[in-house]
């Protein structure tokens, strides 16, 4: 995938004049100055390298969004749930302040009865082993039904979802190609796999499913059990079924936890250098659900990795999903697919590894897309506080580079603290905009940083089109966008079956947030649903493209994105003010491609099916 336009190497470094005659000094004054004056001007898309350190203030926002705003259904919807940190207090009165207690949650939106609407999962943590203040309370995660009309009945124990673990994500898809989907949680502690029944009901079968790994262990000779976060399904080997990437995080157990402090005094949740990573890890379906690791001889080891997200693109256009790692206080990764289960991993080559001035910074949640509808994918990284969200585009074949301050993302997001973010057309105009959840790890962070907040609100920029920037339009989008929140997971989708994204944030130790898309624009708006074939069946890998009224969007049909979370599979296409949908094309994951050029109509859910290569 190449963009056509050049790409304009990095300035020359400027160099100080040592002191030279009066005259010496007139002359080459006069020289830079023919040269500035006389300079090739840049394109757009072709600018010098800004330094972290220059401050390049984003467009103004306008005053309003329009008419779309958000409105906090989470009462009214039924949706009541608060995640458990498992924190805990200490014999001399002090606070536990272990690091896991401050990454949970993530939260899920899928389709286990088939019925057409979006289930709410949430991944919930329980107490760690050797904890003071366990009350026998089980703590687990909880599941609720999507009755229609923004309403949800808790039916956890109903269905088998009342895992109890210290869970930080999940990830659904249909696994064994039954036209059911199966969910996949991830913890510090391994993963668990449930099996849908197809009766309402989830079964546990990670013991034979082949998903136990091994763990590592300490200086001590202890065992200890790998910590997952995020995780993606998709057909890595190209044999028809699904495989699974999980993203490990760092090497942490309470006996080997670090003391930190940021006051001299009292203990605070140590930042993740401090301790070793974990490798991500690919296990391969060999048989219907049941898999094999197959993480050293794919190319995805690494053992430096400390893996918080992870999203799936098809960067080079070869037909595969490539796979680009957010990591924590290390280079992000990027996996590319070279075919049959291997991969090479590119990030350093690609220009994503590190920021604009070669650093790490603390990725967190991640995303990618067309953003701009030109072809060339973006992908956005969520940071910790006073780094600003990473957005890297793609400038050439596997080549990155860095344009968060350049597109507008840099100012707003400078002093949050992002986990969950995801590309979402809210608006339904055409382009796709971006959606933060922020919130910071310590909650006496203000005592030593007075600028940073704890509880932070959600940030929405908007896309104002094909110029490539983003507006911060968060404080004309309703009271939840202006809500102080300790927020995690994000995911997108629509709820409540009226076209446009709604949205669900879960909570580090609150409660999630139910938040339903008020937009009134009049816009129109296309959703395609794909029925693969099976095994397949949701048709993970499969690609769509929409040209109408002027614009090419595409998408990919993909499970993971956010931060331990996942967002739903039908893929939204807002169309703004056309009344018409133009023309769709169908490229499924085994490389045939179909085009419908006679859509029946807009503001309706297609749905495409590969069996019978027929719109429904």
């Amino acid at each position: 995938m190449t963009e056509k336009r050049g790409q304009e190497p990095f300035p020359p470094r400027k160099r100080f004049l040592t002191p030279f005659p009066l005259l010496v000094v007139a002359l080459v004054l006069g020289a830079a100055v023919a040269l500035y004056v006389f300079r090739p001007q840049r394109g757009p898309d072709r600018q010098p390298r800004i330094p972290e350190s220059a401050y390049v203030p984003p467009p103004p926002p306008p005053p309003t969004m329009g008419a779309t705003t958000f409105s906090d259904q989470t009462r009214a919807s039924g949706v009541a749930f608060r995640h458990h940190t498992g924190g805990f207090t200490l014999p001399d009165g002090g606070d536990s302040r272990y690091l896991p207690e401050t990454m949970g949650a993530g939260v899920v939106l899928f389709d286990p009865d088939g019925d057409g609407d979006l289930d709410l999962f949430f991944v919930n943590s329980t107490d760690l082993p050797g904890t003071h203040n366990v009350s026998g309370e089980r703590k687990s995660a909880r599941f609720f039904r999507n009755e229609g009309g923004l309403r949800f009945t808790d039916l956890t124990n109903e269905s088998g979802l009342a895992v109890s673990c210290y869970g930080m994500g999940a990830a659904a898809a249909d696994l064994d190609g039954d036209g059911r989907q199966e969910l996949l949680v991830t913890s510090w502690g391994g993963l668990r796999l449930l099996k849908n029944a197809g009766d309402g009901t989830f079964t546990d079968v990670t013991a034979a499913s082949g998903l136990r790994t091994p763990g590592w262990t300490d200086a001590q000779g202890r065992s200890c059990p790998d910590w997952s976060t995020s995780a993606a399904f998709f057909d890595a080997d190209g044999d028809g079924d699904l495989d699974l990437f999980v993203a490990n995080y760092v090497r942490w157990s309470p006996e080997c936890d670090v003391f930190t402090t940021i006051d001299g005094k009292r203990k605070s949740f140590t930042i993740p250098d401090r301790y070793l990573g974990q490798s991500c890890r690919l296990f391969l379906q060999d048989h219907p659900l049941h898999f094999r690791d197959a993480t050293k001889e794919s190319g995805v080891w690494n053992e430096n990795a400390k893996a918080l997200g992870v999203a799936l693109w098809d960067f080079d256009d070869d037909g595969r999903l490539d796979v680009v790692v957010a990591n924590d206080s290390a280079p992000n990764c990027l996996y590319r697919a070279t075919g049959k289960g291997n991969f090479e991993e590119i990030a350093l080559k690609a220009g994503i590894a590190y920021d604009e001035n070669g650093g790490v910074r603390a990725g967190m949640g991640i995303d990618a897309a067309d953003y701009r509808n030109d072809g060339v994918p973006g992908v956005p990284i969520g940071n910790f506080s006073q780094e600003p969200v990473s957005l890297f585009r793609m400038t050439g074949s596997r080549f990155f580079r860095e344009v968060s301050q350049q597109s507008g993302v840099a100012g707003p997001t400078l002093l949050a603290l992002t986990f969950g973010l995801v590309f979402a057309d809210v608006d339904l105009d055409g382009w796709q905009d971006l959606v933060l959840a922020n919130g910071h790890l310590e909650p006496r962070i203000q005592e030593v940083h007075a600028e940073i907040a704890y509880r932070q609100a959600l940030i929405l920029l908007r896309n104002d089109g094909g110029n490539g920037r983003f507006a911060d339009v968060s404080r004309s989008a309703g009271e939840p966008f202006r809500e102080p929140l300790v927020a995690r997971g994000l995911a997108a989708g629509d709820l409540d079956g009226d076209g446009d994204l709604d949205l669900v944030v879960s909570q580090n130790g609150d409660t999630a947030r139910v938040l339903r898309n008020d937009r009134s624009e009049g816009h129109h708006w296309l959703r395609v649903r794909v029925a693969g074939a099976p095994p397949n069946t949701d048709g993970i890998g499969t690609r769509l493209v929409l040209r109408t009224g002027g614009l090419v969007q595409r998408r990919i049909v993909r499970t993971a994105s956010s931060y331990a979370s996942q967002s739903e599979l039908t893929a939204t296409f807002g169309l703004g003010p056309s009344p018409t949908a133009g023309r769709l094309e169908v490229t499924w994951p085994d490389g045939r491609r179909i085009e419908f050029t006679d859509l029946p109509g807009v503001d309706r859910t297609l749905i495409v099916d590969q069996q019978t290569g027929k719109l429904r």
